[in-house]
């Protein structure tokens, strides 16, 4: 029972504190049960994890005024990592991988899932998870493409939710690291590291070669390129590795701040580089964040490498735009030129090229505020629609997209 009271005197106590964040973290209802749902439902599961984790683990277990505290306290942190969050990250995000990614469109595409079989990291195992899918017959080589890169698709989905949050609140929050590397860098590491002639990265570029040329457009040594650059390149990897491994495991710190390269008085810019697999080839993206007080924003470009047709992709988002302390707004924008997919839709065969594009609009409605007034619970209804075509996470056909749920600010 005091163990109980101490938990709830802590969490009244810091209450005031937890509206001071700009993120927000959602449990969400969608009828498709896709790469979004998957991702945002996860990210709030992690949420869950640090909350629990603050209150439950001590930072140091010796005090830092005593002789053995520079030895016992790092190592009782790197044990904790080791046996909690390095097995839960891997986990939800190897279930991610699988479910939300390789399963999401396998079913998309009329198939159906048999099973999934999780193997734990070493050095507690060393097989790869892997998921049964069957009833795929009729579905098209693009489509198949789509399901190869859709493991790692799910995830960047899912690491970019995180990345907003981060950049919002300005913080690398250490229990999030390991899901951040795992997540956003599932793809570019999977290919430049992972020589398995059976891994996605292999399977994809197999795949994607057959069906454009038949012969070896696209090579190994191209591809493990482009994914050191995009691994190097991308800044939220150096906090990532600074949070959990020096702040926190060396000094006990929950969160690594995050520095911007100033514009202006008031803004802020980080820059980054990744690529992304599609149907139709590799794509090279630029990313800029710009920071306004409260608010973020990204623009980004992206076009083909290269090896196939040409392709290009501009896309805007904005994130917590206010229309008064309770109501805030999201959007997210895209516009794209793309050669041709083939996909089934209700049965029948459809090809999509050319422009197309994607608008969502989220509004998000807090109820339970404080007198600051920032808020701690609220609603949350995303509606919008896209042309058929390839877009990240999203489905491959038209139609009006819609979600909704619960969400949460806490610090």
């Amino acid at each position: 029972m005091s163990r109980l009271k101490s938990i709830l005197l802590v969490l009244i106590v810091s209450m005031p504190l937890w509206s001071l964040a700009q993120s927000r973290f959602s449990c969400i209802c969608e009828s498709q049960k896709g790469q979004f749902y998957g991702a945002e439902n996860l990210n709030a599961c992690f949420h869950a994890i640090d909350v629990v984790d603050t209150i439950i683990f001590p930072k140091k277990i010796v005090a830092k005024d005593q002789p053995a505290a520079k030895i016992l306290n790092p190592v009782y942190r790197f044990s904790k990592l080791f046996l909690t969050n390095y097995v839960f990250s891997d986990f939800i995000m190897t279930m991610n991988h699988e479910r939300f990614g390789h399963g999401y469109r396998a079913l998309a595409a009329g198939g159906e899932i048999l099973n999934i079989n999780y193997n734990p990291p070493p050095p507690f195992g060393n097989e790869f998870s892997f998921i049964s899918l069957s009833g795929l017959e009729n579905a098209t080589d693009q489509e198949r493409i789509l399901m190869t890169l859709g493991g790692s698709e799910s995830n960047m989905v899912l690491s970019d939710m995180m990345r907003k949050n981060m950049l919002l609140d300005g913080v690398f929050d250490y229990n999030f690291a390991l899901a951040y590397l795992y997540g956003s860098n599932d793809m570019p590491g999977y290919t430049a590291f992972v020589q398995n002639p059976f891994s996605d990265p292999n399977t994809y570029r197999r795949e994607i070669n057959e069906f454009y040329y038949q012969r070896e457009s696209l090579t190994k040594d191209r591809m493990r390129a482009i994914s050191l650059f995009a691994l190097l390149t991308d800044p939220m990897n150096f906090y990532a590795f600074k949070s959990v491994f020096y702040d926190y495991l060396f000094f006990g710190r929950r969160a690594t701040p995050i520095k911007f390269i100033p514009v202006t008085r008031d803004i802020k810019l980080l820059p980054r580089f990744r690529f992304e697999y599609t149907p139709y080839g590799p794509e090279l993206v630029y990313q800029s964040f710009f920071k306004l007080e409260e608010q973020l924003f990204k623009v980004s470009f992206s076009h083909g490498d290269g090896t196939f047709y040409s392709s290009w992709r501009v896309s805007a988002n904005a994130w917590n735009v206010k229309a008064s302390n309770k109501l805030s707004f999201d959007v997210l924008s895209e516009l794209w030129n793309q050669p041709q997919i083939d996909f089934y839709e209700n049965g029948f065969l459809k090809g999509e090229k050319g422009l197309g594009g994607l608008l969502v609009l989220t509004g998000n409605y807090d109820f339970i505020t404080d007198v600051r007034p920032y808020s701690i619970l609220g609603l949350t209804a995303q509606a919008g629609y896209k042309t058929a075509g390839y877009s990240l996470g999203q489905q491959l056909n038209s139609g009006i997209l819609f979600r909704a749920g619960l969400s949460i600010k806490l610090e």
